[in-house]
């Protein structure tokens, strides 16, 4: 039929046309034939019904005036209810009976499963502009022997009638329900023959509503469908911490737009949304039974957890192979971190994190806590120390929480323990007024005075300065950081080992942003870890990477010095990009100022171009030195000085005293194991599983080749789309299709079963004391919105009520 003719039959008035039953056996064999084909019907069957069936297609199938009851005799129907409460009907309307005659249902139609009616019907009903439901049937002996498919605007909605009982709940909103229904009594009948095939037995297909237009005929209920491209996007981007909405606007994109995608975007948001609702009371322990398998594949796995008297889950800690490995040789410096709230139970989320090789970080575990309780922490580092062998590491640095700083105290002892210094600076924009806030010259004075003193007097000269400058004498926050420098402030721990390395806020916000990709307040157990495995082993690929740059490429060199390329090939391009640094300030600014040599031991006055002297003591026997600036103590790297006195000392290559073994290009190529001869590395993946994953991505990629290919020319996409549909068969019997239901297809993108016995349940919303502790950065704090007052009818921050011109009393 040509467009404009369909557009006219879809547009046809409200008008009883009655096509007379002989009529429509009179269709040509040939219509009938083509039509048949295409529903999966056989043809010289439903040729031969339509040929010799009367009006009538079964002598006991009566189709009732009143509202298209069907009452079947011999037990066929007889206990088929009435589909709705007959009420008036309105004016009936008919598809012109010119349109879509290759669709249109005709009585004596065959189908060999009530698959083919369905689709057929549907079929029908989506070309014509309506939409389909699916009816009542009657079974015996586990088959279908009749089936009603109807038009969706059948019938009434029954008005539900309030119980007493109902009066005394919670009330809740109801959404504003539209009513779709208008007793349309469009349909048909299929009953099962004797041959084991389906008939139409009955039909009316007249309509007592207007139909859909074209562009509107994907919003219909029954032409929806949430298809596999759709499910295997909308899994793929939850893993990949892109939401519903999100993954949505993906495929609307991806597939040409909203009418392609096959589902609204609320559809998308219903079926994810049943999945949360199946997995609601099992989460809990369908997230530690995913601990569990991957202990069962890997014994290195760890993990630990505890309930409460109600079989609650409370505590959980993780640390896999690879977490215990890495701090094996990054465990000397960790930073803590309990201020995300993750999850809908609002447990706190508390990740480990190192520094590793490539002055990246690295995690090392994490735990889920329900409180912030000091038996809480003791707890989470006693589970901690038992999976990392018992070694505690020399610097941990976490926020100011009371509870943190006693379980710390009480478990690590010999740890020493520093406040994060990005948390309390990011603080800073709150605790003053916008004048301060937003003046230069305070953040200048600031940052130097917390950054660049070396000394404590030094500091605290400084400090008060700022104080005084700028009104600050009375603001107990300053105050109180002040009372506690010796935990923040870095010249207070120039001494211990490595600190300098979580000295910039760069690596506390290089952490927040990673696990910030993955957390999210409603998500439950699963999804979290669904988001945070994807999410870590992106932080692993970006190591990788890194590997494979430092052991694969050489870093320019810049002098000939023969020190600086044996360090090229020993340390990492990171690392080394910070030697160099200093190597080359060493040649150009340092100048030696005198020395005082002893039997054992030198020491030499240096000045540099930041015009302050630094000594340098060196011990002759091995070449050690340390230098007043206390760089290497940071950093583990050899500052501008020591490199400079050893070049006076004839020394062409970098003792290697000074080479730190967690800095090296190969310092994870040992092999470790745990208490219990576990080798601490991750299993290589099945060769089958990658093999299998390798021919699914060559196999898309070779499909969007194709697409690509044929896009631009109406015949080739023709011949791509019947070669694909020609591989259908063949394929089926080779591999038969899966009847996979909903719950098969949520177990299969979770990973796991979904249990019908819960043993350890999900906790409850806990409100505890960090909640919401994030801090908004001041650029993220919203101004006071202006508005005009009432009153004084001046535009600003007040209204009427608060008025400055209000007359008190």
């Amino acid at each position: 039929m040509e467009a404009g003719m369909e557009a006219e039959c879809l547009e046809s008035p409200a008008a009883v046309v009655e096509t007379p039953a002989a009529e429509r056996l009179e269709t040509p064999a040939v219509v009938v034939e083509i039509a048949a084909a295409a529903a999966g019907m056989e043809t010289a069957a439903a040729v031969s019904q339509v040929a010799v069936d009367p009006v009538v297609a079964d002598d006991h199938a009566v189709v009732a005036d009143d509202h298209a009851v069907i009452t079947v005799d011999d037990g066929v129907g007889g206990g088929l209810e009435q589909p709705s409460t007959p009420k008036p009907k309105p004016s009936p309307s008919l598809v012109d009976t010119n349109c879509k005659e290759l669709l249109k249902p005709v009585v004596g139609m065959t189908f060999d499963t009530l698959t083919n009616v369905e689709n057929f019907y549907k079929s029908y009903a989506h070309k014509v502009g309506f939409s389909v439901r699916v009816g009542q049937h009657k079974k015996q002996n586990e088959e279908i022997l009749f089936k009603w498919y109807c038009c969706s605007r059948e019938g009434y909605r029954q008005e539900t009638v309030k119980k007493v009982s109902d009066e005394n709940r919670k009330k809740r909103k109801s959404p504003n329900m539209m009513e779709t229904r208008c007793g349309c009594e469009a349909h048909i009948v299929v009953k099962l023959g004797s041959d084991k095939k389906y008939r139409i037995s009955s039909m009316v297909e007249e309509h007592s509503h207007g139909f859909v237009s074209p562009d509107k005929r994907h919003l219909l209920r029954s032409n929806r469908t949430i298809n596999e491209r759709t499910k295997s996007t909308l899994f793929s981007c939850h893993k990949a911490s892109i939401g519903t909405s999100q993954a949505y606007r993906l495929l609307h994109v991806s597939e040409g737009g909203f009418e392609n995608v096959g589902c609204t975007k609320r559809d998308l948001q219903n079926y994810f949304s049943d999945l949360r609702k199946k997995i609601k009371d099992a989460d809990a322990q369908m997230f530690v039974a995913q601990l569990e398998r991957k202990k069962e594949v890997n014994h290195a796995f760890f993990y630990d957890f505890m309930v409460d008297e109600q079989g609650r889950l409370v505590r959980v800690f993780w640390a896999d192979a690879t977490c215990r490995k890495n701090y094996s040789f990054f465990g000397d410096v960790i930073s803590v971190d309990a201020t995300y709230t993750t999850n809908e139970y609002n447990m706190k989320f508390v990740p480990f994190t190192g520094v590793n090789h490539h002055l990246q970080s690295v995690f090392l575990g994490a735990a889920f806590l329900v409180d912030e309780k000091i038996e809480s922490y003791v707890w989470l580092l006693e589970t901690f120390l038992k999976a990392m062998g018992g070694v505690a590491p020399h610097l941990i640095t976490t926020d100011e929480d009371a509870s943190m700083m006693a379980a710390i105290a009480q478990i690590l002892p010999d740890t020493a323990h520093r406040f994060c210094m990005w948390h309390i600076m990011e603080k800073v924009p709150e605790k003053v007024g916008p004048s301060i806030r937003n003046d230069e010259n305070f953040w200048e004075r600031l940052n130097k005075c917390v950054w660049e003193t070396e000394n404590s007097d030094d500091f605290v000269s400084q400090w008060n300065s700022i104080i005084t400058d700028y009104g600050l004498m009375g603001n107990d926050w300053f105050s109180s950081r002040f009372a506690i420098r010796e935990s923040w402030i870095p010249v207070y721990f120039l001494d211990i080992p490595l600190a300098g390395m979580l000295r910039t806020t760069s690596r506390s916000e290089s952490a927040n942003s990673f696990f910030n990709r993955f957390i999210h307040r409603k998500l439950s157990f699963v999804e979290f870890w669904l988001r945070f495995d994807t999410a870590l082993e992106c932080q692993r690929q970006e190591e990788l990477k890194a590997d494979n740059a430092s052991l694969h490429s050489t870093p320019k060199l810049m002098t000939p010095w023969a020190m600086e390329k044996q360090c090229s090939g020993i340390y990492t391009h990171e690392v080394f990009s910070k030697f160099q640094s200093q190597l080359i300030v060493a040649r150009d600014h340092c100048i030696i100022q005198g020395f005082s040599d002893s039997e054992d031991r030198k020491v030499v006055t240096i000045s540099s171009q930041s015009g302050k002297e630094r000594v340098v003591e060196m011990n002759k026997s091995n070449m050690f030195g340390r230098c007043s600036c206390k760089y290497y103590e940071s950093y583990g790297i050899p500052c501008r000085h020591i490199i400079q006195v050893l070049r006076t000392e004839k020394q062409n290559e970098m003792p290697l005293v000074y080479i730190m073994k967690r800095w090296e290009k190969k310092c994870k190529r040992e092999l470790l194991f745990d208490d219990e001869g576990n080798l601490l590395d991750e299993k290589s993946k099945d060769p089958m599983e990658v093999t299998m994953r390798k021919k699914i991505s060559d196999s898309r990629n070779m499909f969007e080749d194709l697409i690509q290919m044929a896009k631009n020319s109406e015949q080739g996409m023709d011949y791509l789309f019947s070669s694909l549909s020609n591989l259908v068969e063949p394929l089926q019997k080779i591999t038969p299709a899966a009847t996979n239901n909903k719950h098969d297809e949520y177990e299969s993108f979770l990973g796991s079963t979904i249990p019908n016995e819960v043993k350890i349940h999900p906790p409850t919303d806990v409100k505890s004391k960090g909640r919401s502790k994030r801090t908004r950065k001041s650029k993220e704090t919203k101004a006071p919105s202006k508005r005009k007052c009432g009153k004084c009818k001046q535009v600003g921050t007040h209204d009427a009520r608060n008025c400055p011109n209000n007359v008190v009393g």
